[in-house]
């Protein structure tokens, strides 16, 4: 199923104001709340959904914490088979997902809903992660 037939289903069942529309570089943006910002892209066959979690720390030991990330990432157990990731401006930690097959609306659904329940669980535990590696 076409992603933008996905979207018009997803924006309905959720009744945002407006549906997403394509970006020039074929990227849709889901605004799901304030602070979650999904995008996702039509891939042949599938979906790419791609997501902030939150900054970087400025301090504490990143090292510590790039290392538990780096285990997260881990046959995707951690991240039920997305990926954590740095921007390219390294200032935020990211999750990436590749759907690489065709996919209805109950499957876009719930991979969705499993992805942003990942970018949830990663936004409370780093800055606990963080804490516990002072």
């Amino acid at each position: 199923m076409e992603l933008e037939k996905l979207i018009e289903m997803l924006s309905q069942e959720l009744k945002l104001p407006a549906i997403p529309q394509k970006d020039k570089n074929g990227l849709y943006q889901l605004n799901i709340s304030p602070s979650i910002t999904v995008s996702a892209k039509q891939l042949d066959p599938g979906v790419f959904f791609h997501a902030k979690i939150l900054p970087m720390p400025k301090e504490g030991n990143k090292e510590a914490l790039f290392i538990h990330l780096m285990k997260a990432n881990l046959l995707g157990q951690g991240t039920g088979g997305a990926a954590i990731g740095i921007d390219p401006s390294e200032k935020f930690f990211t999750l990436s997902e590749v759907l690489e097959f065709e996919v209805n609306y109950k499957t876009f659904h719930e991979k969705l809903e499993d992805f942003l329940n990942y970018i949830d669980y990663w936004k409370e535990e780093v800055p606990k992660l963080m804490a516990s590696f002072l």
